[in-house]
This record gives C-alpha cells, sequence and structure tokens, in this order.
C-alpha cells in the first residue's frame, strides 16, 4: 500500500530525531523513577495541600505522591500535554503546509498516486513515531521501576499503571489528529495557531471545568483532556468512567482522520 510506503520512507528519514527524543524523554523519566522515595513524598504532599486549587486541578481530581502510580499521574500523566503534545503539535500541524510551500507536493502528487493514500501516510506516520517514543518512554519507566531500590514492584498496580499509559497514547493521537486536521486545508501558521488555540482551549476546560459555574460544568464533555485524566485510576484504582473514556478518545481520533483525509482529497491543489 502507498501509504504505508510514504510512512516508512518518512520514519527512516526521521529515525535520528525519534531515537533521540525518546531516549531523552526515557531518561528523564527513569530518574523521576530513581528519585521516588515514599516518605520524602508523604511530606511533599502535605506541602501541595497548600497549593492554591487551580495548580492542583492541573494534576487531576486525586493525587497522591507517596505511591509510584501517584507520582507518574503528576509529573508523566498529567504533564503529558507539555512534555509530548505541543512536539507532536508541532509536527504534525506544519507538516502538509511545508510541503505545499516548499513545492515538494507537487512532485509527490505528480506521481501515480491518490491524494487520500499521500495524507494517510503522512498521517500515520506521525502515529506511528508517536507510538515508537511513548512506548520507549513507557518501557523506561517500567524498567525504572524494576531496578530501582526504592520501588516495590510488587506493590505497583501494574493494570492500572498499563491502562494510564494506553489512554496517554490515545490522548496524544487525539493532540496529533487536531493538528493534522488543520494542516489538510490550511497554511503553515494558521495551521499552527488554530492547532494550539484548540488544544489550548481543550486543557483549560478539561483540567479547570470545576471553577465554572455549576450550569457550564457540562462543557468538560467536549474536552480531550476531560477523558485522559486517570488520576482517580491510579491513586484510587477507580475503574469507573475508564472503558468510556477510551472510547471517545479513539472515537475523536478516527473521526478528525476520516475528515482530514476527506477533505484533503478534495482540496484545490495545482500540480
Amino acid at each position: 500500500m502507498k501509504s504505508i510506503r510514504i510512512m516508512l520512507k518518512q520514519i527512516t528519514t526521521s529515525k535520528k530525531g525519534i531515537i533521540l527524543y525518546t531516549t531523552l524523554m526515557g531518561l528523564f523519566y527513569m530518574w523521576f523513577v530513581s528519585i521516588f522515595d515514599p516518605i520524602f513524598f508523604e511530606d511533599f504532599e502535605a506541602l501541595l495541600e497548600s497549593y492554591p486549587e487551580a495548580i492542583r486541578q492541573m494534576i487531576g481530581e486525586f493525587y497522591s505522591l507517596s505511591t509510584i502510580g501517584g507520582l507518574m499521574n503528576i509529573y508523566l500523566f498529567s504533564m503529558s500535554l507539555f512534555f509530548f503534545g505541543v512536539y507532536f503539535t508541532l509536527k504534525a500541524s506544519q507538516d502538509i503546509p511545508r510541503e505545499i510551500d516548499n513545492k515538494t507536493i507537487d512532485i509527490m502528487l505528480s506521481k501515480p498516486i491518490k491524494r487520500w493514500e499521500f495524507s494517510l501516510g503522512k498521517y500515520l506516520y506521525h502515529i506511528v513515531s508517536a507510538v515508537i517514543i511513548l512506548l520507549g518512554v513507557m518501557l523506561a519507566v517500567i524498567l525504572g521501576i524494576l531496578i530501582m531500590p526504592t520501588v516495590a514492584p510488587n506493590e505497583v498496580p501494574w493494570a492500572e499503571f498499563l491502562t494510564a499509559f494506553l489512554v496517554m497514547i490515545l490522548l496524544n493521537l487525539c493532540i496529533i489528529s487536531t493538528g493534522f486536521f488543520f494542516s489538510t486545508f490550511l497554511d503553515t501558521k494558521k495551521s499552527l495557531v488554530l492547532s494550539f488555540g484548540v488544544i489550548i482551549f481543550f486543557y483549560a476546560v478539561g483540567q479547570f471545568w470545576q471553577s465554572f459555574g455549576e450550569n457550564m460544568e457540562g462543557i468538560k464533555y467536549i474536552s480531550i483532556f476531560y477523558y485522559s485524566d486517570m488520576s482517580n485510576l491510579l491513586v484510587n484504582s477507580n475503574w469507573e468512567l475508564v472503558p468510556l473514556k477510551i472510547s471517545f478518545l479513539s472515537i475523536y481520533s478516527i473521526g478528525l482522520t476520516v475528515a482530514s483525509v476527506i477533505i484533503f482529497n478534495k482540496r484545490d491543489i495545482p500540480v
């Protein structure tokens, strides 16, 4: 399939960057695991209680620093947008517009390849590279849990932990899908601005919905970040709504992917 060939070619071209970013983030989070100390973080958790409500809402409705799951919820899962989402948005929202600006898309579309194959191949590249990076980070964290003396692997809620990783991957796929969607019909600057604008709006709604008036709290259901909050699962092992959240994030990505391919297929690009 030509889309797969386009994806593989882009992965090959970008492999050094993917490996470097994966290595840096993997080491960064392995370091977080190495500094885990239940006794020390119990005192820090008391300090966290004194923080403003807005700060505490950024890390989820529930939090705990005395467990490895709670620590990763604060420093990995709730910070996913800043450590991964921004990077993926920059890449996905500017890919196709840059191809158009540099006129390289003319050469590509003059070949026997359909528009939908080209756009799908581009999208798959961003998805696969993101999954490689996030799986690399996940393996680094798991390795840290297994080898660091301050962590007891038998006390880690593995089912909840791995499910939270899955949701983090799905969230970042939603972020990529958002950036890629705008890239299929806007120029570089507009695509970047709108992508970040929508994602920041979603983040504000998903994280701070409790600060809204009671009649406005329902707006949380439109935000992908509301559905990515796994704090209740990681801190309290509460699986309520987890299947619904996974379903929403999956449907969001699939829906935007289909819309992106259709829009790009109909876009007027003289070749």
